[in-house]
């Protein structure tokens, strides 16, 4: 900010500037000085100028001329000028005025009448400046506010637009959702956390034998007694549902209303308010009675075939040891040790009967190998040796293409294979053994090394049992081997 006002003065003469500037510079103002117009122009671009006094008579361009350019500048029109002058006719002020010029000053000038329109019209040059601010100001707020309304109006009349189409929306949505609920083919409800039915759709009362919504509503007041066969399924039900916020596929017994019950599978949830407060249920549920049937009877047919299998897997079993006297009895051992192992380890059921089907026939190969070599006493030679190792092949080729489950031919084929690759046929090692193969071949060994065989006497449990743990990890699976030993040692296991 500047600490004194500027006055520019404009006069050819010096004399006269000089005289303005003694009455002046002692009253406090800063004084730019110009001895032409051209030379007036050029200092008020160029300054920060608060008021102007200008000759009129110069040469060149004078004081009216010079008046004019500076009105004509936006930046300066507001600002100050008085006209320093010999001229006292009236038709020379009236030119001045055109011009705009603010005040007349005539030679010789008088100090106190000087300072005094200067000091007047600096006050008017302050008020005015302050005022255009202030109009800007006002102008830029309405122009500001002007445009907030408009967008207002604009979001506003965009809001009504949409709201509009959202209703609209919303009653198609309710008319849709109106006529999916009346006519589904799945039972649709609603009922409050007591219990209590809110709503149900027609399937819901035609599936459990009502002859409308509202007589259902009316008749069952506790759906837990009266619509569970089983109570505790309820109870099952509403602790699944509070505990997860969703149950899907819930299969359950519901009574219809001549005392038949009737299978259903429930899908719901939870429906809460904005604070998380529990309102109600609702679901859907579908007949699957035939479903149930279908699955019962499927039920009943694996279990026929089970069965048969068992018998005919038997029946092998049994002829493979007719062949071979001396190791009676040890597919059976081996499958129930087996077996034992597979339950142990946590197996699936199904895992574990696959084992125990596959240990009772893990020979069945050796019906190809003679009976001569199988009861041969003493030592057996290489090439013996070699027929009695087909028969893990042999066992494949004859039960891969039965429709046995899988992998029960694998198992067969793969139980003398070593983790270290030493086994046979295939050589294979660590992964590439089936565990339930890896099994089957741990309950082998320490059935075959305890009982008696032609060539050797039996070697008992004991050194069957270090066989393995000295090779578990090298040969044998660590951890069935270690759960195998543990059989024997801790729960008193024995093979019969």
């Amino acid at each position: 900010m500047k600490d004194k006002p500027v006055i520019l003065v404009v006069d050819d003469q010096p004399q006269n500037i000089e005289l303005l500037e003694a009455y002046l510079v002692p009253q406090g103002y800063e004084i730019v000085k110009a001895a032409n117009g051209e030379e007036a122009l050029g200092k008020l671009s160029g300054n920060q100028i608060d008021l102007i006094l200008l000759d009129v008579m110069m040469p060149g361009m004078d004081g009216f001329e010079v008046t004019r350019r500076v009105r004509q500048d936006d930046k300066h029109r507001l600002l100050p000028i008085i006209l320093v002058t010999i001229l006292r006719e009236t038709e020379d002020r009236v030119k001045g005025i055109e011009a705009g010029c603010d005040e007349f000053i005539s030679y010789p000038v008088d100090k106190m009448e000087l300072l005094a329109r200067v000091g007047s019209l600096l006050k008017v040059k302050a008020y005015n400046e302050l005022m255009s601010n202030y109009r800007k100001e006002l102008e830029s707020e309405v122009t500001r506010r002007t445009e907030e309304l408009k967008h207002a109006l604009e979001n506003l009349q965009q809001e009504i637009i949409d709201r509009k189409r959202a209703e609209a929306a919303l009653t198609k949505s309710e008319e849709k959702f109106r006529s999916i609920f009346e006519n589904s083919v799945e039972g649709i409800f609603q009922t409050t956390p007591k219990g209590r039915f809110l709503s149900i759709n027609q399937s819901f009362a035609r599936l459990t034998g009502y002859s409308s919504p509202e007589e259902l509503i009316e008749c069952i007041t506790d759906l837990g007694h009266q619509l569970y066969v089983n109570p505790e399924d309820c109870t099952q039900f509403m602790g699944l549902i509070e505990e997860h916020g969703i149950v899907e596929g819930y299969e359950v017994e519901y009574y219809r209303k001549d005392g038949s019950t009737i299978w259903v599978s429930i899908n719901a949830r939870c429906v809460r308010d904005e604070h998380g407060v529990l309102m109600y249920y609702e679901g859907t549920f579908e007949d699957i009675a035939k479903r149930k049937l279908a699955e019962q009877s499927l039920q009943q047919t694996m279990e026929k075939l089970r069965k048969s299998l068992a018998g005919t897997i038997q029946v092998v079993s049994m002829t493979v040891e007719t062949r071979d006297p001396y190791t009676a009895g040890h597919q059976r051992k081996v499958s129930n040790l087996a077996r034992t192992i597979a339950q142990e380890m946590g197996l699936s059921s199904d895992t574990v009967d696959t084992i125990r089907m596959a240990g009772i026939i893990h020979d069945i190969g050796k019906i190809s190998v003679p009976t001569e070599i199988l009861s041969k006493p003493g030592k057996i030679t290489d090439i013996e040796m070699s027929l009695i190792k087909v028969h893990s092949q042999t066992g494949y080729d004859i039960l891969k293409d039965v429709g046995l489950p899988y992998p029960i031919a694998e198992i067969v084929l793969q139980h003398h294979e070593r983790l270290d690759g030493s086994g046979y046929p295939n050589g294979l090692k660590g992964n590439d053994i089936l565990l339930e193969a890896q099994i089957i071949s741990v309950a082998d060994v320490v059935e075959a090394m305890a009982s008696f065989r032609p060539y050797r006497p039996a070697l008992g449990i004991e050194v069957a049992l270090e066989e393995i743990e000295k090779n578990k990890g090298i040969l044998y699976d660590e951890k069935v081997v270690e759960v195998c030993l543990k059989l024997f040692s801790e729960k008193g296991f024995k093979l019969e």
